[in-house]
């Protein structure tokens, strides 16, 4: 009996939750838009009838220039051309080179991206950790996006307790996207 039960309220459940995915997009946009008009046209019965023959024309301008923004639309995106050269990527490689003139000194590099309210490293968002070997560290890391600022810090393993801080922003003129670091 109790299988029964289970049975039957899985397959209540299954069939209230609906199927669904079989629609085009296109009507789902005509729905939305069609509830947009029905909406303004809801919003006008409230008021009073002297305004409400004014407010029922202004509607169904509204639903007119609504349907001809669509269908501008459609024909906007059949003319789209996007050049071949273009790949759709937004990803490019960054050369990190960091070098410590002071000769054999142990360091560590934090590379991260910048903090909103200032120019200290974001350590929830690092791209490289890395020590610092013979004071030389040349890294290559690929960034997905370029509106990434970000923050070098080297960290050197004597007394200094705050560290060495570099700036660093996606520079369109460069062939080779490259951040310099020199201590």
């Amino acid at each position: 009996m109790n299988k029964y039960l289970i049975l039957l309220t899985s397959i209540l459940a299954l069939s209230a939750c609906g199927g669904g995915g079989s629609e085009s997009d296109s009507s789902v946009s005509n729905t939305s838009a069609s509830s947009s008009a029905s909406g303004q046209t809801n919003n006008t019965s409230n008021s009073d009838n002297s305004s409400q023959t004014d407010n029922s024309d202004s509607s169904s301008d509204d639903a007119n220039n609504e349907d001809n923004a669509s269908s501008n639309s459609e024909v906007i995106m059949t003319n789209l051309t996007i050049d071949q050269s273009f790949d759709l990527k937004t990803d490019f490689d960054l050369l990190i080179d960091a070098k410590i003139s002071t000769g054999n000194v142990r360091a560590y590099l934090n590379v991260c991206q910048s903090k909103v309210d200032s120019n200290k490293a974001d350590y929830q968002n690092c791209i490289l950790r890395k020590p610092i070997k013979n004071g030389e560290l040349s890294q290559q890391v690929t960034l997905s996006r370029q509106d990434i600022a970000l923050v070098a810090e080297i960290w050197l393993y004597d007394n200094n307790p705050e560290p060495l801080r570099y700036q660093w922003q996606f520079d369109e003129n460069a062939n080779q996207q490259q951040f310099e670091i020199r201590y």
